[in-house]
């Protein structure tokens, strides 16, 4: 009998999955790549690096080294089906799997399943959001990833993993085989700090509906996930940003915990709005201790930031 393997984006997918009575195995890679540093070392020393900022973040129980080895023993299935959409998350992890597929060998039909949008959700986010019946309707779309897909991949890890991020913009022009990487790539540069205020994208989006009155976990997540489907903010990602904005002095009311998430009611700092005007900058006022791929953005500058307006990384 044809063995096919299914990997997809998380637990969620994979229960849903489970449920819509398609052939094959299901396994999950998961890990948030967009979050922390992510270096190119060999298996034992990315997983000690991994663990140490996971469990830094309080996660303890890691699966990385179990996802792995899940996907190496699907690489010898006759079929090997990746689920991964198109937001910055999936996108991370899509091309570190290929990128470790196309090292130790690839299955003999690879293919993918990947959307950005769907007919019966209106603000599509994920898999999770569909029914089993659903997924099952693009079981028959998957499409065969190409030589030039696998190619990309690998190239675009080399980028994300470098100490220099100067080729990701290059990449942004040039991607055409994997559809939804380029504007990716360009959303994880717009994590950067932006050269007036020194906010990543997703810290001013979250400090603008802060001022705007929007303080509870629901209003926030939703607000963001409404504009910004590229990258749809989670409860954690929120947690992390509204600590950050607090340890700046920008807002108050910050959660103490991430258990205390859904009791936050969070109010801009006149420093906040200073900062939100572009009139300070976070990284020269307060400093920067972050992560973006494999660039540490540290200290009070000069940091690498992304121009989006010239579309261009700059150091200041």
């Amino acid at each position: 009998m044809e063995r096919i393997v299914h990997v997809c984006n998380g637990d969620s997918t994979a229960d849903i999955l489970s449920l819509a009575d398609l052939p094959g195995e299901i396994r999950v890679w998961a890990d948030s790549l967009d979050q922390g540093p992510v270096l190119p070392l060999g298996d034992q020393e990315h997983y000690k690096v991994r663990n140490e900022f996971w469990a830094s973040r309080g996660f303890k129980d890691s699966k990385l080294a179990a996802w792995d080895q899940g996907v190496d023993e699907a690489a010898g299935a006759e079929e090997l089906i990746l689920w991964y959409e198109h937001d910055l998350f999936d996108q991370l992890a899509l091309i570190r799997l290929l990128s470790r597929l196309a090292r130790r060998g690839l299955p003999s039909t690879l293919t993918i399943v990947s959307i950005d949008r769907h007919p019966e959700v209106p603000n599509f986010l994920g898999f999770g959001q569909l029914k089993p019946e659903q997924l099952a309707e693009l079981w028959p779309r998957r499409t065969p990833l190409s030589r030039d897909a696998i190619d990309e991949a690998i190239t675009a890890w080399i980028a994300i993993t470098s100490a220099d991020p100067r080729a990701i913009p290059y990449l942004t022009r040039r991607i055409k085989a994997l559809p939804f990487l380029a504007g990716a790539l360009e959303r994880h540069l717009e994590e950067f700090p932006d050269p007036t205020s020194g906010m990543s994208r997703t810290e001013r989006q979250v400090l603008a509906a802060v001022a705007r009155g929007e303080a509870t976990e629901e209003a926030l997540m939703l607000g963001s996930q409404a504009i910004d489907p590229r990258y749809p903010l989670t409860d954690l990602q929120l947690f992390d940003t509204l600590k950050t904005l607090a340890q700046c002095g920008f807002l108050e009311g910050a959660p103490a915990s991430h258990d205390k998430l859904k009791t936050t009611n969070a109010t801009i700092t006149p420093l906040g709005r200073q900062a939100l005007a572009g009139a300070i900058d976070r990284v020269h006022e307060v400093g920067i201790d972050t992560w973006r791929g494999g660039v540490h953005l540290t200290g009070k500058g000069p940091v690498w930031r992304w121009d989006s307006r010239e579309r261009k990384l700059i150091e200041r």
